[in-house]
């Protein structure tokens, strides 16, 4: 969703542009966590892979609207916000997994935790000012 916002958009989706290598480095990162979780439930043998891979394929084709009309300032602060929700989740789940035995979820889910907690301090150093102009760890450029 990010590469859709103005001033960041990722037009070819092969964009030289510093904005839109980022974003496709962050999305590639996003799409290994739940690339490795999806393996994780495959080798467990505890899920009905059928019914993961149906409901996988109705929420990608049922698209999503997070109703930030484009604004890249509302696109990062829903995105900043569930990077935080994620880091949360996987963090709990890492917690309950170690309780219950499971160190491969453990390490699994705290290593993806570690990640959302990292990209949601990224997110929350970004600085959009009404200029237009954005800064980020002290490099400037043009929204």
């Amino acid at each position: 969703m990010i590469t859709t916002l103005d001033g960041v958009r990722d037009e070819t989706g092969a964009s030289a542009c510093p904005w839109a290598v980022w974003t496709r480095a962050w999305t590639a990162e996003e799409n290994r966590h739940g690339d490795v979780l999806n393996k994780y439930m495959y080798l467990s043998g505890r899920v009905d892979m059928r019914m993961v891979e149906k409901t996988v394929q109705y929420l990608i084709g049922s698209g999503m609207d997070p109703r930030t009309e484009n604004n890249p300032y509302l696109g990062f602060v829903y995105t900043s916000f569930q990077e935080r929700a994620t880091a949360v989740s996987h963090g709990n789940t890492a917690r309950l997994a170690r309780a219950h035995g499971d160190d491969v979820l453990a390490r699994t889910c705290g290593t993806i935790a570690a990640d959302e907690k990292r990209h949601e301090t990224a997110y929350s150093r970004i600085n959009l000012y009404e200029d237009g102009s954005l800064l980020n760890n002290g490099e400037t450029g043009t929204v």
